[in-house]
């Protein structure tokens, strides 16, 4: 580095990238981080400051001074609080791994904000590789996922049946799951994962029911309020997570080399395109 860095920074010099998030190799850190040099690291699109009224209510991933990265460029400068040491049992390939503090950790974000429990209706709307993660990381939790589906995308409905997800093709399909599970009375909570998805979610999200969406989205059907629907928006994954994602991979919950497989993510692309 040519330019000395920050006393809580770390300099990493990038193995893999998966969108604005990364793996890599610690090469330089400040005085604060020195315990980091040498070791392997995920990093996060953001940096929150944790210090702000935002950070501290638990919105890191909306903190109006955090750093963001539009781009990945080696080495990369990171804040040593935020990245994730691997090692010590805390082992992850790379490649895959730089998915980890990015679609791995968005996904884990969707089902934390959404507070679902297990004995608790959850249905899910949309085909994208972050998708595919928060259907194992539900069914690792406890709870038995509902999958709104297309008939005709046959590879992504092997795959949901692989995993002993329950898929659904209409809203009736959708209840008559609820019922088979014993939970046809409880309000749903429905998560779209996709702006494209948004309209088929709300249209399922009955009175009193949770709706979770990632941003950004253009708009809410506006007849959601007549049926007090509790709207929660995730703008992007918290950091804080990327450790309890890290270890659901590292224990097989979540199988981390099929879900950054790039042709099966090519073709959940264009299935989401086509919902």
């Amino acid at each position: 580095m040519t330019t000395p860095i920050a006393e809580d920074d770390v300099a990493v010099e990038v193995q893999a990238i998966q969108g604005t998030a990364a793996i890599g190799r610690v090469i330089e850190a400040g005085e604060r981080a020195a315990s980091l040099l040498g070791r392997t690291v995920l990093v996060g699109p953001i940096d929150p400051c944790g210090e702000c009224d935002v950070c501290r209510r638990g919105g890191g991933a909306v903190c109006p001074l955090a750093r963001r990265r539009t781009e990945i460029r080696s080495p990369l400068i990171a804040r040593g609080r935020w990245v994730v040491a691997l090692g010590d049992g805390l082992e992850l390939p790379v490649p895959a791994g730089a998915a980890v503090a990015g679609d791995v950790a968005l996904a884990y974000t969707l089902y934390a904000r959404t507070g679902a429990a297990p004995r608790e209706p959850l249905v899910i709307v949309g085909a994208t590789p972050v998708t595919r993660f928060l259907v194992e990381i539900a069914i690792a939790k406890g709870l038995a996922p509902v999958i709104v589906v297309d008939p005709a995308h046959g590879a992504w409905r092997d795959w949901l049946t692989a995993k002993g997800a329950t898929q659904a093709t209409t809203a009736e399909d959708v209840k008559a799951a609820f019922v088979t599970q014993g939970l046809g009375g409880k309000p749903w909570r429905v998560i779209a994962t996709s702006a494209v998805c948004v309209e088929l979610a709300a249209s399922l999200a009955g009175p009193r029911a949770t709706l979770t969406v990632l941003a950004p989205i253009a708009a809410l059907p506006g007849d959601l309020a007549s049926r007090e629907v509790l709207v929660i928006s995730v703008a992007g994954a918290h950091p804080d997570l990327v450790v309890e994602v890290a270890a659901m991979c590292v224990k097989g919950e979540i199988d981390l080399a099929s879900g950054t497989s790039a042709a099966a993510n090519a073709e959940l692309r264009a299935v989401c395109r086509l919902l």
